[in-house]
């Protein structure tokens, strides 16, 4: 141990601004610009995410369309029944193209998505590329 004296004290004490003037230098405020703007990325992100999950989560309303992921079909939807556990059951109107509205409905019960309407251009690109039977 090296002993210090009350004047090695004081000006041991008289170097700490200079070392605090140091630490605030360009690389620091840098380092704190990109800090913000990470937590502000985050928070767009956490919002983002949120509006994601109730989206994912609505209930679809009549005229809306929606398509069954396990069978392919979707339509715009005449009948919306809610459930008091699980996702409400949904009643389409097959969609065949833009015109040729289908003749029937479907019930897809709780497993059905949200989509987008269709236009004619991805209803002819769909139906080249579905195999043929």
């Amino acid at each position: 141990m090296f002993p210090l004296s009350p004047a090695d004290y004081n000006e041991s004490l008289a170097l700490s601004p200079k070392l605090h003037e140091l630490q605030e230098g360009p690389c620091t405020r840098r380092v704190a610009e990109l800090r913000a703007r990470v937590e502000r990325l985050r928070a767009k992100l956490r919002a983002a995410e949120e509006m994601l999950v109730r989206e994912q989560s609505r209930a679809p309303e009549i005229g809306e369309f929606v398509r069954c992921p396990l069978t392919g079909f979707f339509g715009q939807v005449t009948k919306v029944t809610p459930r008091a556990y699980g996702r409400p059951w949904v009643e389409i109107l097959l969609y065949l193209g833009k015109d040729m509205p289908g003749h029937t409905t479907v019930d897809l019960f709780g497993n059905w998505e949200l989509m987008d309407p269709p236009s004619e251009d991805s209803v002819v690109h769909a139906l080249m590329i579905a195999p043929e039977a």
